[in-house]
Formats: structure tokens, sequence, C-alpha cells
């Protein structure tokens, strides 16, 4: 009986070495892919650069394309998204 207990607690002992082994995996995973998806987000997303917003729809208003009221009110949206997302509202 005694060599099937040191078998059982050996059996328990290599699964619970896999299992760690695949959660600490998983952390990993998910981190990596956190920051691909972070980064690849950051380089292509033209919302986040809200000066250059401003800018092209200012190109508009001069075009006159836009309305200065128009524009006004464009601008105050995105100020008041950049706020947001930098969290000062």
């Amino acid at each position: 009986m005694g060599g099937e207990a040191a078998k059982f607690q050996e059996f328990i002992n290599s699964q619970a070495f896999y299992a760690i082994g695949l959660a600490v995996a998983l952390v990993v995973l998910a981190v990596l892919v956190h920051r691909i998806r972070a980064w690849y987000r950051g380089s292509n997303d033209p919302v986040d650069d809200h000066s250059e917003i401003i800018r092209e729809f200012q190109e508009l208003k001069q075009r006159g394309d836009l309305s200065e009221e128009e524009f006004r009110s464009i601008k105050g949206n995105v100020s008041s998204r950049k706020n947001q997302k930098n969290g000062l509202v």
C-alpha cells in the first residue's frame, strides 16, 4: 500500500506542476495579447490625435466648408472626448 500512496502522491505533484505551468503560460499570453492590442491601437487610431483632428476641421472651416459655429461645436466635442479619455471629467 505504501507504494500506491507514493505513486498517487507523485501523480498529484506532477499534475500540480503542469497546472501551475499552464496558469503561468495563460497569464503571460494574456499580457502579451493585451500589449500587442494596445500597441496596434496606439499606432493606428487617428481618433487619439486630437490636435490633428482639430487641425483638419480648421482647414475645412478656412475653405468655407464649415461655419464658425460648426467648428466651435466640433472642437468642443473633441476637447470633451480628450478630457474624458484622460480622466479629467
